[in-house]
């Protein structure tokens, strides 16, 4: 037998882990058909099937667990090796890898970025939106912008900043159903909302759904951008980051004080690649940003408009 490849591992792993050759494939950004042809290369070079097809997707086998042990202990030292060439590393040039949520990795950073290219123009930030929690250990990112405190002991964590969710509408949806002023108003309107995903894992997004009918949800998106522009095109109310809702004049914010959820803004990198230059001017980088953009981030400006104007309301009231 021909002595295996960290490549042919790799493959391996990734299939091993998502139970998919769509999603492994995906996730090493190589197509799926060929994928299935390495998988299949390497079960004949080991001469013994490796995966087994169910309902459930792709499961090892009992020779396919086993190939797993071995294919763990050479991760880990492959990956070894790669972080400590990548911390000697002391010139800012090259590629740094940036995972981010979508409205933070869409929207807020490339409007950011413009200055740090000026200053560092042999580095290339590549961006990957995404909004699972990406595996930093397994270099699928070099530093990755979390909403929570990641719970791995071996990654470098920093709180930077918090950013606000906050309940909009059009302009265009007030004038034709009428602006809520009261939580019990809310039964009476529709939510452009979270994809059941979302829905799942957050419980303040279970508290928001909860005031509306359900049969007045009317939309549904996996994409935070999809939902601002469902929102636009006033289809409903909806939850938006203030940062991205806030720069549409044609959104207007409702009740901030019923409604104003925080989520802290972490920045996460390995030990060992932190050392390197260039991952090191990008970590910075961003520290700087978020910090700089605190209020907007938060989104101060909307709420003080929003509480200014129900004051003038109850005023004239």
């Amino acid at each position: 037998m021909n002595n295996l490849d960290w490549s042919a591992l790799r493959d391996f792993l990734a299939v091993a882990d998502t139970g998919s050759f769509s999603k492994a494939a995906a996730r090493l950004r190589t197509s799926q058909p060929t994928l299935s042809r390495r998988i299949a290369a390497l079960e004949e070079q080991l001469k013994t099937r490796l995966f087994v097809r169910t309902p459930r997707g792709l499961l090892l086998t009992d020779d396919g667990e086993t190939v797993l042990e071995g294919a763990r202990r050479v991760e880990q030292a492959a990956l070894a090796i790669e972080r400590t060439a990548d911390a000697a590393q002391d010139k800012l040039t090259g590629t740094v890898r940036v995972s981010l949520t979508e409205g933070i990795g869409s929207v807020w950073l490339p409007q950011k970025l413009a200055a740090f290219h000026r200053e560092h123009p042999e580095l290339c930030v590549e961006i990957q939106v995404d909004n699972r929690a990406v595996d930093l250990v397994r270099r699928e990112a070099d530093i990755a912008v979390r909403m929570f405190r990641p719970k791995q002991p071996d990654l470098i964590a920093k709180k930077v900043a918090d950013v606000a969710m906050g309940l909009y509408a059009s302009k265009d949806y007030i004038a034709r159903v009428g602006e809520p002023v009261a939580v019990r108003d809310l039964k009476s309107h529709s939510l452009v909302a979270f994809d059941e995903a979302m829905l799942t894992h957050d419980r303040a997004v279970q508290r928001l759904e909860s005031l509306f009918s359900p049969d007045r949800i009317v939309h549904r998106s996996n994409s935070f951008v999809g939902q601002l522009h469902a929102t636009l095109a006033g289809i409903g109310l909806g939850v938006h980051d203030c940062f991205l809702a806030d720069a549409e004049p044609s959104l207007v914010r409702l009740m901030p004080r019923e409604f104003n959820h925080i989520l802290e803004i972490w920045l996460v990198t390995h030990p060992d690649v932190r050392r390197s230059a260039r991952i090191r001017a990008v970590f910075e980088f961003l520290t700087d940003s978020l910090a700089k953009d605190r209020d907007r981030l938060q989104g101060v400006a909307s709420a003080k408009a929003a509480l200014a104007r129900r004051e003038r309301k109850q005023t004239a009231a």
